[in-house]
């Protein structure tokens, strides 16, 4: 299989016991905590606390796996990558594909079928919504728009304008997202998911967007692919989201946790409820759950 987006990166056949998988020494019952990141991880201002790092590197170094669960692509989670010496897997694309963060192996990919990717291109379209398209080849906009433009500047990137998702391979299409107000968001979520069914997956990542992705996909399919990799049982993990995108996870790890900041139906599928994401949440769940 060719490389996803960042042209660094390989498909990995490596099997379970290649790879590093040393137990919690300090002896909790979790191996494994995957973590969602914006809204999450994240404060307010996008940036990662001093107090959560720490937490983080204590619970990595007593030989628990980190996983960074996210929407984002490989590249944009350099900010927790470069924070560990050990090769750890992220799960990127909201469950799509998942990698190996030093040495960029390919542990799987989970593509949206072409005839669907087209069809909820060509819905947002018609209805002037902006589509973002992502693909293992760059990322792509339906229009020059200021939502373009503010996701655009927000990450930094090229964003080049396609009038049809025949423009791109329609083979290496991990998502599409549509952007509009939180109102409208919780609307389409609605419409969308009555419409599709489960020919593919449909929630709200944040507020102003709606991601589509494959009915394979999903943190929640992704954390027990990665789980499996990794001989970590589900009753093993911790997983902790504050989004619709992480409900999936949050149902299938052992001991799932919303953040104080998650909607509430989003609380009402966990078994704890942590502090905000501008109040060291996540900490607080390692400090409790792992190093305590």
């Amino acid at each position: 299989m060719k490389p996803i987006y960042d042209e660094t990166l390989t498909q990995s056949s490596a099997p379970a016991e290649n790879i590093d998988q040393s137990h919690n020494e300090k002896g909790s019952r979790y191996k494994m905590i995957a973590v969602d990141m914006d809204g999450t991880l994240l404060n307010k201002e996008s940036q990662l606390t001093e107090r959560t790092e720490a937490a983080i590197k204590k619970a990595v170094e007593a030989g628990v796996i980190y996983v960074q669960a996210t929407g984002r692509a490989p590249k944009g989670v350099e900010i927790v990558n470069k924070l560990f010496d050990k090769d750890l897997p992220f799960i990127v694309y909201n469950g799509a594909s998942a990698v190996m963060g030093k040495s960029r192996k390919v542990l799987f990919n989970e593509f949206l079928d072409a005839s669907l990717a087209k069809e909820v291109f060509d819905i947002g379209r018609t209805r002037n919504i902006p589509v973002i398209t992502w693909t293992k080849d760059g990322i792509f906009a339906s229009m020059e728009c200021q939502q373009a433009a503010d996701y655009k500047n927000r990450y930094n990137m090229e964003l080049p304008i396609i009038n049809s998702i025949n423009e791109v391979d329609g083979e290496s299409i991990f998502k599409l997202f549509w952007i509009d107000t939180p109102e409208a968001v919780r609307s389409l979520q609605s419409e969308m998911n009555a419409f599709f069914g489960d020919r593919l997956g449909c929630y709200s990542s944040q507020p102003e967007f709606l991601e589509f992705v494959s009915p394979n996909a999903g943190k929640g399919a992704a954390l027990e692919r990665v789980g499996k990799l990794f001989g970590i049982d589900r009753n093993e993990m911790i997983a902790v989201g504050d989004g619709y995108n992480d409900i999936s996870m949050l149902c299938y790890a052992g001991l799932g946790v919303a953040m104080e900041n998650a909607p509430d139906d989003v609380k009402a599928v966990c078994e704890h409820v942590t502090l905000s994401n501008n109040d060291d949440g996540v900490a607080a769940v390692i400090e409790q759950f792992i190093l305590r």
